[in-house]
């Protein structure tokens, strides 16, 4: 069964409901993850971008702005939280 069968109503009409369009669909996203699980065996701390392996934005390489994403994701869990 396709994977845009098994979702009557899928993460793609979220998207489009949001007025973003998708970047993809659901069933290229699966065979990305699916890809990603079962054909790179011993492959570990690389970035891809849908099927090919990339770099990831040059802020996600910056020590500070990652800290400041920490600092700021705890600060919102602990909001949620209480």
């Amino acid at each position: 069964m396709a994977v845009e069968q098994a979702v009557p109503h899928g993460p793609e009409d979220e998207v489009r409901e949001a007025l973003v369009p998708p970047i993809s669909s659901v069933g290229q996203g699966a065979e990305a993850t699916l890809r990603l699980v079962n054909g790179l065996d011993g492959v570990t701390g690389r970035y891809f971008d849908q099927q090919r392996e990339s770099r990831a934005d040059a802020q996600a390489y910056d020590l500070e702005a990652r800290k400041r994403l920490r600092e700021r994701s705890d600060d919102l869990i602990r909001r949620a939280l209480s």
